[in-house]
C-alpha cells in the first residue's frame, strides 16, 4: 500500500509540473483614489479625441462609448452626494459634447471650447473626490498610472486586431511556443513593417493615453521619495519607449514587453506596490493532491 501512495504521489507531482507555468501577470491591488484620477485622466483624453473628430461619426461615436466606461451615470451621482451644483454642470457639460459627435455642420473650435470646459470640471470633481493627501501619495499616483497604462494596452490591442490581451503578461510566453505571424493579431514576433491599424480611433485613444501617462509621470516624479529615482529614472526611459513604439506601430509584443518587463517591475520596486500573486492552477492542484495522499496514508497506518 505505501509502494502505490509512493507511485501516487509521484505521478501527481510530474502531471503537475509538466503543465504548470508561471503565473506572471501583475495584477495589482486596488485603490479607490488612484481608479478615480485615472478614471478623470482617461475621460479627459477621450473627450480631447471626441472633440477633435466631431465631424466623423464613426470616430466620435467610438470616443463617446469609450469615455462612459471611464465617468457616467454612477459617477455623477456619487459626485452629486457632495457638491450637487458641481455634478449638474459637469453632466450638462458632457452631454452638450456629446449632442455636437456626428453634426455634419459641428464646429471643432466650439468642441474642443466644450472638451477644455469639461476637463476643468473634472478636476474640481477631482480635487472635491480625492483628498489632497491622496493626491500628493506617490504610492496612489503610481497607481494610478498602472491603470492608465493598462487602458493604453486595451486600446493598443484593439488598434491592432489583436486576439492576445496585452494586459496579460502570461501571454508573452507564448513568444516561446509561436513565431511569424502564427500569434494572430500580434503582426508576427519580429518587426519588419508597421502593424496595421484595423481600428483608427482605438489607436488614438492608445497614443493619447501614452501621452497622458508621461504628464502624470512628470507629477510623480515632483512628488516621489528621493530614493525612488533610480526606478523612476528607468520607468522614464520606458514610457518615453512605450510612446515611441506605440506611435511606430510596433507589434503588441513590443509594446506589452515595455510595459511588463520595465515600467511595472520598476514601479513595484520604487513603491513597494503590493501586487496580487496568481497561483498556477496546476500546481495548487498538486499541493491539494499531496495533502490528500499524505492524509490517506495516515488512515491507511491507523487500519
Amino acid at each position: 500500500m505505501k509502494r502505490a501512495l509512493v507511485v501516487s504521489l509521484m505521478v501527481i507531482i510530474f502531471s503537475g509540473t509538466m503543465v504548470a507555468h508561471p503565473a506572471f501577470a501583475h495584477t495589482f491591488v486596488q485603490n479607490s483614489d488612484a481608479n478615480l484620477i485615472a478614471q478623470v485622466q482617461e475621460f479627459k483624453v477621450e473627450s480631447k479625441l471626441m472633440a477633435d473628430n466631431i465631424s466623423n461619426n464613426t470616430l466620435s461615436q467610438w470616443h463617446i462609448s469609450k469615455s462612459q466606461e471611464y465617468w457616467g451615470s454612477n459617477e455623477i451621482g456619487v459626485l452629486s452626494q457632495t457638491n450637487s451644483t458641481l455634478a449638474t454642470q459637469l453632466s450638462t457639460s458632457i452631454d452638450d459634447l456629446y449632442s455636437m459627435a456626428g453634426q455634419q455642420n459641428a464646429d471643432s473650435t466650439v468642441a474642443n471650447q466644450k472638451a477644455d470646459e469639461t476637463s476643468q470640471l473634472l478636476d474640481q470633481a477631482e480635487s472635491q473626490e480625492v483628498s489632497s493627501s491622496s493626491q500628493n501619495n506617490a504610492t496612489v499616483q503610481a497607481l494610478a498610472i498602472v491603470n492608465v497604462i493598462n487602458e493604453v494596452l486595451k486600446d493598443y490591442g484593439t488598434a491592432i486586431g489583436s486576439t492576445i490581451d496585452l494586459t496579460n503578461m502570461d501571454n508573452m510566453n507564448m513568444n516561446s511556443s509561436s513565431s511569424g505571424n502564427g500569434m494572430s493579431g500580434m503582426g508576427g514576433m519580429s518587426k519588419t513593417t508597421s502593424t496595421p491599424i484595423v481600428n483608427v480611433a482605438a489607436y488614438q485613444s492608445a497614443q493619447a493615453l501614452a501621452g497622458t501617462a508621461q504628464n502624470m509621470f512628470s507629477n510623480l516624479q515632483s512628488i516621489a521619495p528621493s530614493n525612488t529615482s533610480p526606478y523612476l529614472d528607468k520607468v522614464g526611459t520606458a514610457l518615453n519607449e512605450l510612446k515611441q513604439k506605440i506611435d511606430a506601430r510596433d507589434t503588441g509584443m513590443d509594446v506589452m514587453m515595455v510595459v511588463h518587463l520595465q515600467i511595472h517591475p520598476n514601479l513595484i520596486s520604487a513603491f513597494n506596490i503590493s501586487a496580487v500573486p496568481e497561483f498556477p492552477i496546476p500546481i495548487l492542484l498538486v499541493m491539494i493532491s499531496f495533502i490528500g495522499v499524505i492524509a490517506m496514508s495516515r488512515i491507511f497506518q491507523r487500519k
